[in-house]
């Protein structure tokens, strides 16, 4: 298991209600504590009142990460039906290669859990490590790959705030240099939302460089 953060792969996987999550790492509360700040400057509310989101008829739903371009594709049927901001982990270009190193992994995954928490609203649970991620990291003699990676939201009184860095990062590519996350794709509330309602255990996932 990667340390421990809120916005976090492979403790941002929901435990247990038996198992007691470990707090916040200082890191996690230091970045966020900066984005709070650019959210005030910015007169961005930092919470939201979410309503109920649609059920639409999905066929065949899949979903791609863009790590380059910082986006979430849902497909239905073979065709992208929506677009989501996302932004990933502190060192956001590469593959995961081991544990803590602040990446996002990148090849074909599926969707491995689906979990309803306050502490990431909507939590879909991503395959890693796949079988090539096993293969390269026995080929690098790498024995910790990582684990509990998944696409998330946040908790509600950080939403009005991820909106906030979804928003500059798209703009000045941000997504690119670095991200609050350890190595999660992170969304917005009302965007993971969008994406529980269609996915179930088994959607195919890809995420590229």
């Amino acid at each position: 298991m990667d340390r421990a953060a809120d916005l976090h792969g492979p403790v941002c996987e929901p435990r247990p209600a038996t198992v007691q999550t470990p707090p916040p790492s200082r890191g996690f509360r230091l970045r966020w504590g900066l984005l709070l700040v650019l959210a005030g400057l910015c007169g961005v509310p930092t919470q939201r009142t979410l309503s109920a989101p649609e059920k639409p008829l999905c066929l065949q739903p899949t979903i791609e990460v863009k790590k380059r371009e910082g986006v979430v594709e849902l497909s239905c049927g073979g065709l992208v039906r929506n677009r989501f901001l996302a932004t990933f982990g502190q060192n956001p270009v590469g593959p995961k290669l081991r544990e803590g190193d602040e990446r996002t992994p990148e090849g074909r995954y599926h969707i491995s859990s689906r979990v309803e928490t306050p502490r990431f609203h909507r939590f879909l649970g991503i395959s890693y490590p796949n079988p090539e991620d096993v293969r390269r990291a026995e080929t690098l003699h790498i024995t910790r790959l990582g684990g509990g990676i998944g696409i998330h939201g946040v908790k509600q009184s950080l939403n009005g705030l991820a909106r906030v860095w979804l928003s500059a990062g798209h703009a000045f590519r941000l997504n690119r240099l670095w991200g609050p996350t350890d190595g999660c794709i992170g969304v917005s509330n009302e965007d993971i939302e969008t994406l529980y309602a269609v996915a179930r255990v088994g959607t195919p996932v890809l995420i590229s460089p």
